[in-house]
């Protein structure tokens, strides 16, 4: 095995490692995923990387269909392998619209099997290489710096009070913002939310409507629309997932 891809459902995890690295394309559903530490929901929109060697386990929505892609260092035979992959730390990347819909038709190619898993592994590995690092390729200025530098800090507040803090008017600071993260503030906050919220479902007792209420909303009906539409199941579904247990 140089290369091994499979379209695989999900029910349960358990702590393990591989000697090989690994890549996840969420399919359906959703994965809870703790490399080492490192925790990430990953989700649509999304591609996961665990370095060989790296201890992980999982805890995947009833649903959760993942595109794997198996690959052994001796898999590009002195080609470049994807930037991805160059990194010996676990990483969560998103990938452009785009190119999402090719790795979803890819993968329901291989589900129907009008592709041999071969062909589609070449297919999926070309794709990676489009795949841009999360590292911006040229130095910060002092103000990217500064919007970057927010990203990082949990409680900087609304994006009102984050451009104030950056010294920036909110439409500059919404397009520095899109530059150095590729995504605008209000979709990191949405990210941070539900990640948060994911969370909770999965290691507290909390009843639904009550998490919803910690995090800002006013009714838990908005809540559980946009989880779903986030996820692909509803919150009460998610948590039931993430308890199933067993082998997976």
């Amino acid at each position: 095995m140089s290369i091994h891809l499979e379209l695989r459902s999900y029910r349960g995890g358990d702590r393990h490692r591989h000697d090989y690295s690994q890549i996840l394309l969420p399919m359906r559903g959703a994965m809870r995923l703790d490399v080492e530490g490192h925790h990430s929901v990953v989700s649509s929109n999304c591609v996961a990387i665990i370095p060989r060697d790296h201890e992980h386990d999982f805890e995947p929505s009833r649903d959760c269909s993942m595109l794997i892609l198996d690959v052994e260092a001796s898999a590009f035979a002195g080609e470049a392998a994807p930037a991805l992959l160059r990194d010996a730390l676990p990483s969560l990347t998103r990938v452009e619209p785009w190119l999402w819909r090719m790795f979803r038709q890819l993968g329901a190619e291989v589900e129907a099997g009008a592709c041999q898993a071969s062909d589609a592994a070449r297919l999926a590995l070309a794709g990676l290489q489009l795949v841009e690092p999360s590292a911006l390729p040229r130095p910060l200025s002092r103000a990217e710096s500064r919007v970057l530098g927010l990203t990082r800090d949990a409680s900087a507040g609304s994006v009102a009070e984050m451009a104030r803090t950056a010294g920036l008017g909110q439409s500059r600071f919404h397009a520095l913002f899109r530059v150095t993260t590729g995504q605008s503030p209000k979709q990191m906050q949405l990210g941070r939310l539900f990640d948060e919220a994911a969370d909770k479902l999965a290691t507290t007792a909390l009843p639904v409507s009550e998490i919803a209420y910690e995090l800002g909303y006013q009714n838990a009906s908005s809540f559980n629309r946009q989880f779903k539409r986030r996820f692909g199941l509803t919150p009460s579904e998610f948590r039931a997932a993430s308890r199933s247990g067993g082998p997976g």
